[in-house]
């Protein structure tokens, strides 16, 4: 019997499409309502996140590119890669950059979606992150869990940083009846044309 390998596909719009990239990323996401409804019980079950006290902009231009989204990257690769041990390091990582309550917060949401993951069949290095989150190996981080579960579900890293910020954005702003959505799009896009464009050691 053959072994399965997964395959990755990378859709790029028709040459005569002339959006931008950030209205085409905005269109793709739409085809994701399935993902809000698997962090549904995080949202339904958080008071607060990492966001908190200081309001979107201090988040998103602060605590998110600062410490979150190279956890989330970092998570991500390590997941896609199958890398336990890089995987185990983010997640420890990211506990020396938040602090004492942002670490609650975080373990206490990251808890919340493993048990709403948890029948997921054939987790592979999902699996094992929560077998040492389980033995208290582990911290088990919301944006270290996430990354591993986006990736579980074959979601890019464009999809779980877009989506990690609609989550805070929604927990944050949930009692600010004069709130708008901000454009994950273009957040997501700056966040990664940064990550790119920060100098390389060679």
């Amino acid at each position: 019997m053959k072994p399965q390998i997964p395959i990755t596909l990378t859709l790029l719009p028709p040459p005569e499409d002339h959006r931008g990239e950030v209205e085409i990323v905005e269109e793709w996401a739409r085809g994701l309502d399935w993902v809000r409804w698997l962090l549904g019980s995080v949202r339904a079950r958080t008071e607060h996140l990492s966001m908190n006290g200081g309001g979107w902009q201090s988040f998103s231009e602060g605590l998110f590119p600062e410490k979150i989204a190279p956890a989330l990257e970092a998570a991500w690769t390590a997941a896609h890669a199958g890398d336990l041990a890089a995987l185990l390091a983010a997640d420890a990582e990211l506990s020396t950059k938040l602090s004492s309550a942002e670490n609650k917060r975080s373990r206490d949401a990251g808890s919340i979606l493993l048990k709403s993951t948890h029948k997921a069949r054939y987790q592979g290095v999902l699996g094992h992150f929560r077998d040492h989150i389980a033995a208290g190996s582990a911290e088990g981080h919301l944006a270290i869990v996430w990354a591993a579960v986006g990736n579980f579900f074959h979601l890019s890293l464009a999809n779980v940083i877009a989506e990690y910020l609609r989550l805070e954005w929604e927990i944050g702003t949930r009692d600010d009846l004069k709130r708008r959505e901000p454009n994950f799009g273009l957040l997501t896009r700056e966040v990664l044309l940064g990550r790119m464009r920060e100098p390389k050691v060679i």
